[in-house]
């Protein structure tokens, strides 16, 4: 982290430098902008964000319009993994755009040998026109500057490779975690398999159940229907047999109803006189003497009266 002590962030998460704090392709870049007199050395935008699961980073460097000659500004965009990296390769290609736009401007000065093309091609041999004067007059600044682009080669390569193993690290982790998934899935599929046939199961016992459900009310109502014809047939019986009382019950005549009354009225009354004799004077003795005694005393007892 020694790399981004001069780096500051914005509110909006933006890293924002110079990159002139380490030996690279951004210091190249600015050697060979002061070459130009350019006043400023080029900015670096960068911001770090994770795309489907795999850290990246989007960084522009912006070269500023030439103070005197009608050069236009450059703005170069990539993506990379981490900042530095980034930044390397915008700087990189921002050497690359800048000797493209102004070949006649850089072929005097080292940073026009960079980056190498093929030996036979027209734009390698118009490089090396002034191959005499960079291994003459500026033969050592030559050399430092080649000296210093290997160096800075080395270290974005290095930058990259470890991008590279960090890459394949990720691509492993997720391999393993795909892996995992799959048989995860593979198990879910066979116990969503088994739950299908156990569903199917279960609806086939359902279209039997409904079926015996159905007979069964069909029973029901069968049978509710004989109910309610015997509950008929009941009641009609019912009313036959009242019908038939009645016709053999003849009506009562109304003196027999009064004469009915007062027997049940006096018939309590002699009982009750019998029973008072019973209890005053014990049980009486039966009368052995021909019914005329009882004519005669009559009789007798009517003389005394007359007398």
């Amino acid at each position: 982290m020694a790399d981004v002590r001069r780096i500051y962030w914005d509110a909006e998460g933006y890293a924002h430098t110079d990159c002139l704090y380490w030996e690279g392709f951004p210091r190249i870049l600015w050697d060979t902008l002061r070459i130009y007199h350019y006043p400023d050395p080029p900015q670096y935008k960068g911001h770090e964000f994770t795309e489907v699961g795999v850290p990246r980073c989007r960084a522009t460097v912006t070269i500023p319009p030439h103070p005197t000659l009608e050069w236009q500004s450059i703005e170069i965009e990539v993506v990379g993994y981490r900042l530095m990296d980034a930044f390397e390769a915008a700087a990189l290609k921002a050497i690359t755009t800048f000797c493209e736009q102004h070949p006649n401007a850089v072929a005097a000065y080292p940073i026009g040998l960079f980056p190498a093309v093929f030996a036979h091609d027209a734009e390698w041999t118009f490089r090396t026109t002034y191959l005499g004067r960079l291994v003459g007059d500026i033969a050592e600044e030559t050399l430092r500057a080649v000296i210093k682009y290997m160096n800075a080669q080395y270290r974005f390569q290095s930058l990259k490779q470890r991008c590279m193993d960090n890459m394949v690290n990720l691509a492993q982790d997720f391999h393993r975690d795909l892996t995992l998934k799959d048989d995860q899935i593979h198990s879910l599929g066979q116990g969503i398999t088994g739950r299908d046939t156990t569903i199917g199961h279960l609806e086939v016992q359902i279209v039997e159940g409904d079926a015996q459900i159905l007979q069964r009310n069909t029973i029901i109502d069968f049978v509710q229907d004989q109910v309610n014809d015997l509950n008929q047939e009941l009641g009609d019986a019912l009313g036959h047999i009242e019908m038939l009382q009645e016709q053999q019950m003849p009506p009562l005549v109304p003196n027999e109803l009064e004469e009915e009354e007062e027997d049940s009225e006096e018939e309590p009354e002699e009982i009750e006189g019998v029973s008072e004799i019973d209890s005053e004077h014990g049980d009486p003795e039966p009368n052995l003497q021909p019914n005329h005694s009882s004519s005669g005393s009559q009789s007798s007892m009517g003389n005394l009266d007359d007398f």
